[in-house]
């Protein structure tokens, strides 16, 4: 019996954890500080070198993002899950297009957050990957 018990005491510890993948840091809503952005036709990204401080505040049906402290864009968007182009089924951030027939309302973004860190990709061939931290 106390084999079990000492079982049972194991398992309860060990399925116990306090890793950084918590439902609450994987929540796509919070800000978020632009790391850097790789790939894509304007080749890497970063704050320093575009002088800019970016970061966006998502909501659980808008993307706030501002430029050094002044919003720049704000836009409605929903989650689809989506065949990527990156192989498999992703969840996606489907901005709502309104009335605007700009190039970049229309790219879906898949997104991965790991731990604290959120990457949108941009589903287009030679499209573009961001890197964020999530702001407390």
């Amino acid at each position: 019996m106390k084999k079990y018990l000492l079982f049972l005491i194991f398992a309860l510890l060990i399925s116990c954890n306090n890793d950084d993948n918590s439902s609450a840091n994987n929540r796509l809503e919070g800000k978020w500080s632009w790391i850097k952005t790789s790939g894509g036709f304007g080749g890497p990204g970063y704050p320093e070198a575009s002088s800019q401080k970016i970061v966006i505040e998502i909501s659980n049906t808008t993307i706030k993002t501002y430029a050094n402290g002044t919003l720049i864009k704000d836009q409605k968007y929903f989650i689809r899950t989506k065949e990527s182009i990156f192989g498999g089924n992703k969840k996606m951030i489907v901005i709502d297009k309104g009335s605007s027939i700009t190039q970049e309302t229309y790219i879906d973004r898949s997104y991965e957050i790991k731990g604290k860190k959120l990457f949108l990709a941009e589903e287009c061939l030679d499209c573009s990957t961001s890197e964020y931290d999530r702001i407390k």
